[in-house]
């Protein structure tokens, strides 16, 4: 039995300490930990959806923006799907897929490259500010040819540089290839199946009456985004892109993270990235310190993740104040959710808080362990 009382009291003291500083008006904690084939899970609420939103608690029902994680938990699932459906491989080309459209220095580009941040695209474009003069419906593949007219920052293969280009190329491959929107072919193929459709989603397809946590001020309005897309790109191409759109709350990003950590154990092989080996491809290589297929790693010095997650640790952040870090070593899942860009992305002061608050949790989680440990 797993005694949460104290560690409870103190993660009160320091998100309201968070609150007070407005860090964020809002916050999901959670953690997952495997101890002798029980899992033990914690899960905990902070603040309100919005400065002055009176009544308006985080709870379970909270759901966040997550902003980048649709990388690890809806893009890549569902291309590694599309992949065994389609006899495609990590060696695939954009030209083996999309034929003489596509321009000479990106046609050898592997769906490998994308995945892995080295195809040699820019980190970031304002596609947006041109999208929205063009009508609704235009606008998603004058997306993608303004990224194919893009120019290289270095050789495809050549470097590692994290660029939201590369998602939202993928994205627009898996809707080529399945002849499906992208928040469809992820619902049907891989959250409903995991029971996750109510917990994971692109907000057009989420269901009405849902607590938002609200994000940024928008800039014609005036008023925070509720159920609308902070990223300014996929906002203009309606929500849905591989780069971000997706939307979820705590049990939703917990639960997938529970799913991964088994397979990473071998525990499943028929998840979220089935077909894929994570033994092998995560655990294995533990010196790779790039974007494996669609995870971030921890940096050898000044990690967000802290100080006490082992070599084998995966995960991502979200721009929006969102993070999850899942550590097969230790056996355990770390979630934080937040909606550190209300009202402004000016705000980032979580760069502080979100080391913090893992090392806490990490030290909890250790000495806990060391303390069940016969001497």
């Amino acid at each position: 039995m797993v005694n949460y009382q104290n560690i409870d009291r103190l993660l009160k003291e320091r998100f309201e300490r968070a609150l007070s500083e407005r860090i964020f008006s809002g916050a999901a904690l959670g953690f997952l930990f495997f101890e002798q084939n029980k899992v033990h899970r914690l899960e905990r609420y902070f603040g309100k959806i919005s400065y002055g939103s009176a009544g308006n608690m985080v709870n379970e029902e909270t759901v966040f923006d997550l902003a980048s994680l649709t990388k690890s938990l809806a893009t890549m699932p569902a291309l590694l799907h599309l992949m065994v459906k389609m006899d495609m491989g990590w060696k695939t080309t954009l030209f083996d897929i999309f034929g003489s459209g596509i321009p000479e220095d990106k046609k050898q580009i592997t769906i490998e490259q994308m995945v892995s941040h080295s195809a040699g695209f820019p980190a970031h474009r304002e596609y947006f500010k041109d999208l929205v003069h063009y009508p609704s419906q235009l606008r998603k593949k004058k997306l993608w040819a303004d990224i194919l007219k893009e120019k290289l920052i270095y050789k495809p293969g050549a470097e590692h540089f994290y660029s939201d280009l590369d998602f939202m190329l993928l994205g627009y491959l898996i809707e080529y290839k399945s002849k499906m929107s992208l928040d469809r072919y992820i619902e049907k193929n891989i959250y409903k199946p995991a029971g996750l459709t109510d917990k994971l989603f692109f907000s057009s397809s989420a269901a009405k009456n849902i607590k938002y946590a609200k994000t940024e001020n928008d800039s014609r309005s005036g008023k925070p985004l509720s159920g609308q897309v902070h990223d300014d790109n996929s906002r203009a191409i309606g929500g849905v892109a591989g780069h971000a759109g997706l939307f979820g709350n705590l049990q939703g990003v917990l639960k997938a993270g529970e799913e991964l950590l088994r397979q990473c154990l071998d525990q499943n092989n028929a998840g979220f990235y089935a077909g894929v080996d994570m033994h092998q491809e995560l655990l294995c290589d533990k010196k790779n310190r790039n974007w494996k297929l669609g995870f971030d790693r921890p940096s050898a010095i000044g990690s967000s993740s802290g100080h006490y997650f082992s070599d084998s640790t995966f995960g991502h952040l979200g721009f929006t104040g969102t993070s999850f870090w899942i550590d097969p070593e230790q056996q355990l899942v770390l979630v934080l959710l937040t909606n550190r860009v209300h009202p402004s992305r000016r705000n980032i002061k979580i760069k502080k808080f979100r080391p913090q608050i893992h090392d806490f949790m990490l030290e909890w989680f250790l000495e806990m362990r060391q303390q069940k440990t016969p001497s």
